[in-house]
């Protein structure tokens, strides 16, 4: 009988936790070279890899990627490689994807540093090739958003919640303010949803 490893939430045996690891690898290896714009822009990669593709990851699991990415404090790239390495393979397949997601960064820096030490941050093509960048960035952010939504919103309470913290971004609220603010609204409404659900199992009996 061959040996298996214990991972969240399977169990997988010793070849399989060597694809995981070179898949978690070459992946964020290829997020971190190509992808530009930030933690967020790596999602549709993620989603793509790892939830349509191979699915080893639900969308469950997406969404809490995102949610600690976003408020666990350090780099987002490194927050969401630790994450999706643990969920797919464990600690070996986070340290995995952590030093995928590390090298292309740690190679550009210093290359750049060693045969361009003299490059000008103003160098016209690099403001215009880093405008053209932006602008499909914002794009990729878009969807992203749009793909969350439909995930996250699922009543008119939900939606009311994220207007409102909206309007409080817009307002120049720092985003720390609206976070912290948002965590009591959310614990209301699960307390609300297992009400109901609580409500209608006793109705049943």
């Amino acid at each position: 009988m061959r040996k298996s490893f214990k991972t969240t939430p399977e169990k997988i045996t010793k070849k399989e936790l060597i694809v995981r690891c070179w898949v978690l690898f070459y992946t964020f290896f290829k997020i971190a070279l190509f992808v530009v714009g930030g933690g967020l822009a790596m999602l549709p990669v993620i989603e793509e890899v790892f939830l349509r593709k191979y699915k080893w990851l639900n969308k469950k699991e997406i969404l809490d990627m995102v949610i600690l990415t976003q408020t666990v404090p350090g780099l987002i790239a490194v927050n969401a490689s630790l994450y999706v390495g643990s969920r797919i393979a464990g600690f070996i397949g986070s340290v995995a994807a952590l030093i995928g997601v590390m090298i292309p960064s740690l190679i550009i820096i210093c290359s750049i540093a060693y045969f361009f030490p003299d490059l000008s941050p103003n160098n016209t093509y690099i403001l215009n090739g880093f405008s053209g960048i932006r602008a499909a960035v914002t794009g990729v952010f878009a969807i992203t958003a749009w793909r969350l939504g439909k995930e996250i919103v699922h009543s008119v309470w939900d939606g009311l919640v994220i207007l409102i913290l909206l309007i409080l971004l817009l307002a120049n609220v720092y985003p720390l303010y609206v976070i912290v603010f948002s965590m009591p609204i959310g614990f209301f409404l699960i307390l609300k949803k297992q009400k109901k659900l609580l409500f209608k199992e006793k109705k049943h009996e």
